[in-house]
């Protein structure tokens, strides 16, 4: 019998960890189906990919974006519930997928980790989020990094593929909007290491990425130096997009630094450039999706 649980993985350039990622995939107490989505890669991700995941979907790396490979790989998943894992992290227990299944089951319509609440405190229980708690804190929720959602949810509010990063908290926006209820659970909170391994110039692009392609749909308010040099110091930054890591920290200076570079490319009319639709065909497992 298939499992009813579909996770996918998207990959680019993976070999060093893709190993990891999808032994603590088979290690669930759940049964998962695996499905790795790459875009493109040219060291031994795909030859790995073909080896261990059950699935293998390959999209051109030219037409690349978050949304479009997870929506790619869903519609290539069987199951009732689906979900995703970043190829550079591990699901930290093997009654993952156990734990966030009981939510859905519970009623939510997808779940992931989280470690502290839209205030910025420390979250000691699973938390419930509607389209209220939601509105009241706009820029935190919903990560792709390690997730579960409803397939039914995913195919009536797909992932949006113009979106050049945040496609996971845009997509909890208008399924939470429509009715639903997202749970963030602190025991399925996984590693974010994997953000700053690329260097510091990478981390700092990426954050720009996810702050524009937030901020392209919900406008943030004017970010001045001073506001950076005060939430460098505060306990409780005033920015949402500003960690609540110990004050005059670096990774709160990298993210007053992000924050700023996005508001001074807003400010000179710079937008997030869309991405271009790709889709796939199936076929003996194994699925190749073309422009």
């Amino acid at each position: 019998m298939s499992p009813n649980v579909s996770v996918i993985v998207r990959t680019r350039n993976s070999a060093a960890t893709l190993p990891a990622t999808l032994s603590s995939l088979r290690s669930q107490t759940v049964p998962v189906r695996v499905v790795v989505v790459d875009s493109g890669s040219t060291d031994a991700t795909v030859s790995i990919a073909r080896d261990d995941a059950d699935q293998l979907v390959q999209v051109p790396g030219e037409s690349f974006s978050y949304g479009g490979a997870l929506n790619t790989g869903a519609e290539a998943a069987p199951g009732p519930v689906q979900g995703s894992l970043s190829s550079h992290t591990v699901l930290p227990r093997p009654d993952w997928v156990e734990i966030a299944l009981s939510h859905l089951d519970a009623g939510a319509v997808a779940v992931c980790g989280g470690d502290v609440d839209g205030g910025g405190r420390p979250l000691r229980a699973p938390l419930s989020a509607d389209a209220e708690y939601l509105s009241r804190h706009r820029y935190w929720g919903f990560t792709n990094t390690a997730s579960l959602w409803r397939a039914d949810v995913r195919s009536a509010h797909p992932f949006d593929e113009t979106l050049v990063a945040s496609e996971d908290q845009e997509w909890s926006w208008r399924v939470v909007a429509d009715g639903g209820v997202l749970v963030v659970d602190p025991r399925l909170t996984v590693s974010g290491s994997h953000r700053r391994t690329a260097g510091l110039k990478a981390y700092h692009q990426r954050m720009v990425r996810e702050i524009r392609a937030l901020e392209h749909l919900r406008p943030l308010a004017h970010y001045p130096l001073w506001q950076g040099v005060a939430d460098w110091v505060r306990s409780e930054p005033v920015d949402p997009f500003v960690s609540r890591v110990r004050p005059f920290g670096r990774t709160r200076l990298l993210d007053i630094a992000a924050r700023w570079d996005a508001g001074r490319q807003q400010r000179h009319g710079k937008v997030p450039q869309p991405r271009t639709r790709h889709r796939a065909s199936s076929g003996n497992g194994e699925v190749r999706a073309d422009v």
